[in-house]
């Protein structure tokens, strides 16, 4: 029996195993609600068939596999690859102001609605490389590269091509593409490495660097900070003048080991970008181009910035810098006209007097004269002088420093100008230096006597500006007075580079001589005082421009000098001059961090340690030209002098350069001989007859101004220093009047003439 209940199981469990394993008697599988990339992604599926709704939002393709075998259905989700997804869903722009970024290529709402540019920087995850940088790889057009860089146009590393057209762009990480010192130090020579742009923190460090320490020097104040910044922050900042700001700074502040030669890479790249678009002058290439002439003369690279000043100086006649533009907003036409007085002082100050080398004469400046800080910082218009003519009254209350400070060097230029054309005037015409003196030193006792009082020197109005960013341009105003001085007498000093020749002085009344050289020794010893009061603040010395480095050496200069040639007259004592030249010698070493402040510092140790420099030593009693060649001798330019810095001058050429004597064109003085001492005392009918020089620089102060408006405050909010920064020629009605649009000056007539005897 139980043989027989055993069979019938097995016989069971036969059947069943063959019914199950009929494909036929199969029950039907139940259909799978979750399609295959949700499944891989283990996220939940609506199950919506064709397409579901994560798949549809993602852009994902659904798929179902219902029918497919268990095995079938694990090898199938094995195999399958999720799409990369987009991980940045913010733009830089976007990302930067914490605003909502629709995420959209090449251009996010956001950023296509406000007009700027829109890019995505790269991630860890796609391997540091930026989009650019793979589209470079693989061979992309320019038009490309520029549609989707990953990097703001700020920040965008250099594209360039090589001789096979391709392009080269780096392909550092977002990690990498910060400042690395190291790597931009060890470079030598020119560097053939891409360039890479300054990250964030080096640009709002030197941002910050600038307009706090650097922005007070008369060179650098024609930036607004407000409407910079405003343009920073909106992305619309410009590359090369960011550029620019970035070498300036690095240069004169201690930013952190390697930023200094990282910063000339950044002038070099700023100066490559601007030549390369000549066709396409602006005020911002004016700008830019004004802080690496700047930077190159800080450099001792004084041909580079001579040449430069020669574009700059053609862009902004070009664009009618030295006219004023009414319509434009007040802050524009201030930031323009300070740069503008900006270019005229850099420019002054290369050509040394030298009118071969004048390319910004002050007849041409049709514009008015710096406002005060405050008034260009909070934009309240204010209408100021002009440069000519000489002003018959005191200066107003509201003046502001820096019209002062241009003034004061125009003064200047026209006294380099008149001594530089004495020394090579016929000796005969010597008879006439005293009343050429007795203008140009009424002039400059006017400009004292025309400072409010706020503005004339005194131990408590420096106090006052102990810790104010107004103090360096007060310092300079009152050092370059003195040195004006300084500058007038010193061809009075028998011996000096700079003096007449023995011969020439000999013609000359013995009191009026010694009387002048008594001047230029009390305006020194002057310098020094204001030396010593200056390195006794409690702040220290402020950031300041080569000038005041050159002022004391030049201070040094004539205190040794009159120590050697006049001890006996003067009274000094080698302890006395010891402690003087210490004192230049520590304001000197204020500039020693830049390669010309350095050399003025090695020049000064070299005085001090000789008792008197190799370039003044005594000249000999008969000077070369003294038998009245109307020439200009080459010892006429002073060591430091830009002219003296450049390497290609000829120097014979400079040598035999003809030039005008001033002579010639004053009238003859009332009486035949003045007697010294000469006052400074002027009336107001000499005031308002200006110079007897008529057809020089010093007189024809009397020009027409035309009629323009005054300042007045705008209509409109948006007020800002960059307000027709990027128009060029077709912006401007008077285009017609420049000249650009006469024929002549590009015929090649020019290549025919002589220039044997012309300095190159």
């Amino acid at each position: 029996m139980s043989v027989q209940m055993a069979a019938a199981d097995t016989a069971a469990e036969v059947a069943v195993d063959v019914a199950a394993s009929d494909p036929t008697n199969r029950p039907l599988k139940k259909t799978s609600q979750t399609c295959i990339p949700c499944r891989v992604r283990k996220v939940r599926c609506d199950g919506r068939r064709d397409v579901c709704q994560n798949c549809e939002r993602l852009g994902f393709s659904c798929s179902f596999q219902d029918d497919a075998l268990p095995n079938q259905d694990s090898e199938s989700l094995s195999s399958f690859t999720l799409p990369r997804r987009r991980v940045r869903l913010a733009c830089a722009n976007c990302h930067s102001r914490k605003a909502r970024c629709s995420g959209e290529t090449p251009k996010c709402a956001r950023c296509q609605s406000q007009g700027i540019d829109c890019v995505y920087r790269p991630t860890k995850r796609s391997g540091g490389v930026s989009t650019t940088a793979q589209q470079t790889q693989q061979g992309a057009t320019d038009s490309e590269i520029e549609s989707v860089s990953s990097e703001p146009p700020e920040k965008r590393a250099m594209i360039t091509k090589d001789h096979q057209g391709s392009h080269h762009g780096t392909t550092a990480s977002s990690d990498q593409l910060s400042f690395d010192p190291n790597i931009i130090s060890t470079s030598s020579g020119p560097s053939h490495e891409p360039f890479v742009f300054p990250d964030e923190d080096l640009i709002q460090r030197t941002l910050s660097n600038f307009f706090r320490r650097i922005h007070h020097v008369p060179s650098f104040s024609f930036l607004h900070r407000a409407s910079l910044m405003q343009r920073y922050h909106a992305g619309m900042m410009d590359k090369a003048l960011l550029l620019a700001l970035v070498g300036t700074t690095t240069l004169l502040m201690d930013m952190g080991p390697g930023t200094r030669e990282y910063g000339a890479r950044c002038i070099d790249e700023c100066q490559t970008m601007v030549l390369h678009d000549l066709e396409n002058p602006s005020t911002i290439k004016i700008q830019s181009l004004v802080l690496v002439m700047k930077h190159r003369m800080l450099s001792r690279k004084f041909t580079t910035a001579f040449m430069l000043a020669a574009t700059a100086t053609r862009f902004a006649y070009a664009l009618r810098l030295n006219y004023e533009n009414s319509s434009l907003c007040f802050l524009a036409r201030e930031s323009r006209r300070r740069l503008m007085w900006a270019l005229l002082t850099m420019e002054s100050g290369m050509n040394g007097g030298c009118l071969d080398f004048t390319l910004m004469p002050s007849e041409s400046m049709h514009i008015q004269l710096p406002c005060t800080e405050r008034n260009f910082e909070f934009d309240l218009p204010q209408v100021t002088e002009y440069l000519r003519p000489v002003p018959t009254r005191p200066f107003p209350d509201d003046v502001g420093s820096l019209a002062l400070h241009v003034r004061l060097l125009w003064i200047r230029s026209r006294v380099l100008y008149c001594t530089k054309n004495v020394l090579g005037m016929p000796e005969s015409e010597h008879a006439q230096l005293p009343e050429l003196v007795k203008v140009l030193s009424e002039e400059l006792a006017g400009f004292n006597d025309h400072l409010p009082s706020s503005f004339k020197f005194s131990e408590s109005n420096l106090q006052l500006r102990a810790y104010s960013p107004r103090l360096c341009v007060y310092i300079m105003i009152h050092v370059w007075w003195r040195q004006c001085y300084c500058d007038l007498y010193r061809m009075f000093l028998a011996g000096l580079k700079e003096a007449l020749p023995q011969s020439g002085l000999n013609r000359l009344d013995p009191q009026f001589v010694s009387y002048c050289a008594r001047q230029c020794y009390e305006h020194a010893f002057a310098v020094a005082d204001i030396l010593k009061l200056v390195l006794a603040l409690d702040g220290g010395l402020p950031v300041t421009d080569l000038d005041l480095a050159v002022c004391a050496y030049q201070c040094a200069r004539i205190i040794y000098f009159a120590y050697q040639t006049n001890q006996g007259e003067t009274g000094l004592t080698a302890s006395q001059v010891h402690e003087i030249g210490s004192r230049c010698l520590t304001v000197a070493k204020s500039m020693e961090h830049v390669p010309a402040g350095a050399s003025i510092v090695a020049d000064l140790e070299k005085l001090i340690t000789r008792g008197i420099s190799a370039d003044g030593t005594p000249n000999r009693p008969e000077s070369p030209n003294s038998g009245g060649s109307n020439t200009v001798p080459h010892h006429i330019l002073p060591r430091h002098n830009s002219i003296q810095q450049i390497q290609n001058v000829d120097k014979v050429g400079f040598s035999s350069m003809s030039i005008l004597s001033p002579v010639a064109h004053i009238t003859p003085p009332q009486a035949s001989a003045i007697s010294p001492p000469i006052t400074h005392t002027r009336s107001a009918a000499q005031h308002a007859r200006g110079s007897p020089m008529s057809g020089t620089s010093i007189g024809d102060f009397n020009m027409n101004k035309q009629a323009l408006l005054p300042d007045l405050p705008s209509d409109g909010d948006n007020n800002n220093a960059f307000e027709g920064a990027l128009d060029g020629f077709d912006n401007f009605e008077l285009f017609s009047n420049t000249g650009l649009e006469s024929g002549s000056w590009l015929s090649h007539e020019w290549l025919n003439s002589d220039f044997s005897q012309t300095a190159v």
